[in-house]
C-alpha cells in the first residue's frame, strides 16, 4: 500500500467513524478521535516526499485549543498522532535504504 493511498482511507474511515458516534452511538470521545484522525492525516500530503499542509495543521492547532478548553483532547490527540503516524511509517518502511 502507498501512503498516500493511506492517508486517504484513514481521512475516509475518521468521517465514517465521526458519522457513526454522532449517529448511531454517540460518544463525544468517539467523535472527538474521528476528527482528530480525519484532521491529522490531512495535515501531511505524501508525494515524493512528505510535505505539510498549512491549512490543515492551522485548522488542527485550533480544533486542539477548543479541544483542550471546551472539549476531550486526549482522543484528538490519538486521532491526530495515528492519523500523521500510521501513513510516515508506512512511508518510512517503504523507503529504499541508501
Amino acid at each position: 500500500m502507498n501512503p498516500n493511498r493511506l492517508s486517504q482511507a484513514l481521512a475516509l474511515f475518521g468521517v465514517a467513524l465521526y458519522a457513526y458516534f454522532l449517529f448511531l452511538r454517540p460518544n463525544q470521545e468517539g467523535m472527538a478521535l474521528a476528527v482528530g484522525l480525519f484532521v491529522g492525516t490531512m495535515g501531511v500530503a505524501y508525494g515524493e516526499k512528505p510535505f505539510l499542509v498549512p491549512f490543515f495543521l492551522g485548522l488542527y492547532g485550533v480544533l486542539f485549543l477548543l479541544q483542550l478548553l471546551f472539549g476531550h483532547p486526549w482522543p484528538f490527540l490519538l486521532g491526530g498522532l495515528l492519523g500523521v503516524g500510521l501513513p510516515y511509517l508506512l512511508y518510512r518502511l517503504r523507503k529504499p535504504a541508501r
